[in-house]
């Protein structure tokens, strides 16, 4: 397959998404987001939803003209209308706000309503520990997984994200689901026509199952059993009941043929150390870190440390007809 740099790639997904009838902000953001998981090494939130976003904006299931808008911004707390739009101009314009308030105050908090898939969350809490504050960033999604005991999906994969701000960039960064894997790696591996392990998945019957078409039909599994389905509840309630968006269980999927507008929710925090123990926290971080390199372990979300100023310079392997298709709509500059 051929090679493109993560520049061209950027610029030609943001063409192709503003073609597909996204805005060019939001297009613009939203490629920048996939390419940057490509070069992180996480296709599951990468070009795979380039096609998948098209077809969602031609059926109605996310407007790509929306634009975000604040609903209140009160004490510590915000909460932004994505109004059936893409979940990134929303976050992106509550975290501009969260920065500020954080810094005032302390701590501050924002709710997402009405919003879309948000792709990996790391890329929502970086900025965040960028500007020397503790984020944290969580998402519901359609109903894709059963808890331990039952076989009805009850709650999305529902990711977060945990990021620490360190001296030469984030000093941790930890993006993960509620479920054993993504529903995306799934939908990737039925795609491919290979087997997926143990564990993924449990069909209709709640049985074991290999077969990612059998899992798809059935329901995803929560990680760790019980704790991970505890970790999808608690998202759940913070990211939409919280947030007054959709539950998983009344979402349409964020991929399939079905009809109506998602309206997921996001739930950010932020997190000034000033305000706590101030220079001692980075004491107590350098020492935290070293007790890990002397266990010879990394602490996660080394990648967003030692990759995050090169992204553009690198080369990403991409379908030669999905490269086709890109190149096949009139280039532009992103934003």
């Amino acid at each position: 397959m051929p090679q493109i740099s993560a520049k061209e790639l950027e610029t030609l997904a943001c063409a192709y998404l503003t073609d597909a009838g996204a805005a060019p902000g939001a297009a613009a953001q939203v490629a920048r987001a996939m390419v940057q998981a490509e070069t992180e090494g996480n296709p599951v939130c990468g070009l795979y939803y380039l096609t998948v976003f098209k077809e969602q904006m031609a059926l109605g299931k996310v407007d790509g003209q929306a634009e975000p808008s604040v609903l209140s911004s009160v004490g510590s707390a915000i909460m932004v209308d994505a109004v059936g739009g893409f979940a990134h101009p929303a976050i992106r314009l509550a975290t501009n706000a969260l920065i500020t308030k954080a810094r005032e105050q302390g701590i501050a908090a924002a709710g997402i309503t009405r919003s879309y898939n948000a792709l990996s969350l790391a890329h929502h809490v970086l900025p965040l520990a960028e500007a020397g504050l503790i984020g944290l960033c969580c998402s519901n999604a359609p109903a894709s997984v059963a808890p331990p005991g039952g076989t009805a999906p009850l709650f999305g994969t529902n990711p977060m994200a945990f990021a620490v701000p360190g001296s030469d960039g984030p000093a941790v960064v930890i993006d993960q689901s509620a479920s054993a894997v993504t529903k995306t790696a799934i939908l990737m591996r039925e795609k491919a026509g290979g087997e997926m392990p143990l564990g993924w998945a449990q069909d209709r019957g709640g049985q074991p199952t290999q077969d990612p078409a059998a899992g798809l039909a059935g329901s995803l599994l929560p990680y760790g059993g019980q704790k991970g389905a505890n970790i999808g509840l608690m998202v759940e309630i913070l990211a939409a009941a919280l947030t007054g968006a959709q539950l998983s269980t009344q979402a349409p999927s964020f991929s399939g043929q079905d009809t109506g507008t998602p309206g997921v929710g996001q739930f950010l925090l932020a997190i000034d150390p000033a305000h706590f123990s101030g220079a001692q926290f980075a004491q107590s971080l350098t020492r935290l870190a070293g007790t890990y390199d002397a266990a010879d372990v990394r602490l996660p979300g080394s990648k967003f440390r030692t990759e995050q100023n090169r992204p553009a310079l690198q080369m990403i392997t991409i379908d030669t007809e999905l490269l086709a298709e890109l190149r096949a709509v009139p280039k532009q500059s992103p934003p």
